[in-house]
């Protein structure tokens, strides 16, 4: 590894040229080229075909509320049932592959390739036209403006496990192991776990009008949930993606390597930024609910920043 790392540029090219790196890695090491290029489009067109039944599902909750057929909650937030679906299909996915899986054996996986990875690209994709594009740019949008730090988040995840989905992509993701690069992605889905959590929390902020026991039930598993998220990427980075240094190195797979350093990075410290977002306000406002003024309205309105607590809520007026 000494004569690969002596310097930063045969870290990334192997003792190559620049030119000589990147004419190889287009051809012949590029993972998102050969998830694209296999001659196999069954990933694609089921990203696209669920991609429409996301878009379809959201094109039906917005005419709903369009016709004023939703209450004022769901009115305000035509997303969270996308989003629900979402996270719970995922995550539920995820548990049960990880519980069930032969370790050992790549095809034991073979749902999460054929249909996880999917059902998650289509709804990233489906949430950017929806959500983080503001709506002077998608017709689709109900949001005034975009949310980068979601479409960051949401951008990552799609370069980080579309080409797991097909077996030459996952290969090269896992330098010769398809099998390592598609744990890897269930392993990582685990934080999808905080998301059912979160909209329940939502749900419960916009509808209650007194404190009530499920309401810090919800805010500890969630905290909770959050902080085993950090655990679980520190785990990833240190003790899954870390030791494999060398073996990456010698298949000359270092720069989708970075790029698997930096996407878990990233994710690490947007969960970090989330939970010191989520405790803010302090224990007792954390997890006793004190009624505010509801910000909902036929209109929409939702942010996420608002959800997590990223925009102050006013403190109740004394009596």
């Amino acid at each position: 590894m000494s004569a690969a790392a002596s310097t930063l540029s045969d870290l990334f090219h192997n003792g190559r040229s620049l030119a000589e790196f990147w004419t190889e890695w287009a051809t012949t090491s590029n993972p998102w080229r050969a998830a694209w290029c296999d001659g196999d489009w069954t990933c694609e067109l089921r990203i696209a075909l669920l991609l429409s039944a996301f878009l379809a599902l959201h094109m039906t909750m917005t005419t709903l509320r369009d016709k004023k057929l939703l209450g004022p909650v769901l009115s305000s937030r035509p997303t969270l049932v996308a989003n629900q679906l979402h996270c719970t299909t995922v995550s539920a996915m995820a548990v049960y592959l990880l519980w069930t899986g032969d370790p050992s054996d790549v095809s034991s996986y073979a749902a999460w390739q054929q249909w996880g990875i999917p059902i998650s690209m289509a709804y990233f994709l489906g949430d950017f036209l929806w959500y983080v594009v503001p709506s002077r740019l998608s017709p689709l949008s109900a949001s005034k403006s975009w949310d980068f730090l979601i479409g960051f988040h949401h951008l990552t995840m799609l370069a980080c496990h579309y080409p797991v989905a097909t077996d030459a992509g996952a290969d090269l993701c896992g330098a010769g192991s398809a099998l390592w690069s598609v744990r890897l992605s269930l392993l990582g889905y685990l934080c999808e776990i905080s998301n059912p959590l979160m909209n329940y929390r939502w749900w419960l902020m916009q509808t209650l009008e007194k404190n009530r026991l499920d309401f810090a039930v919800t805010v500890l598993l969630l905290v909770s949930s959050f902080a085993a998220r950090i655990l679980l990427l520190g785990y990833l980075l240190l003790g899954y993606i870390l030791p494999e240094a060398v073996k990456f190195i010698e298949a000359k797979q270092v720069f989708i390597y970075f790029m698997c350093v930096v996407g878990h990075a990233v994710i690490l410290v947007l969960s970090l930024y989330w939970l010191k977002v989520l405790t803010k306000p302090g224990l007792k406002r954390m997890f006793v609910f004190s009624p505010q003024p509801k910000k909902v309205g036929a209109n929409g309105g939702f942010t996420f920043g608002t959800d997590m607590g990223r925009s102050e809520r006013p403190k109740p007026k004394s009596k």
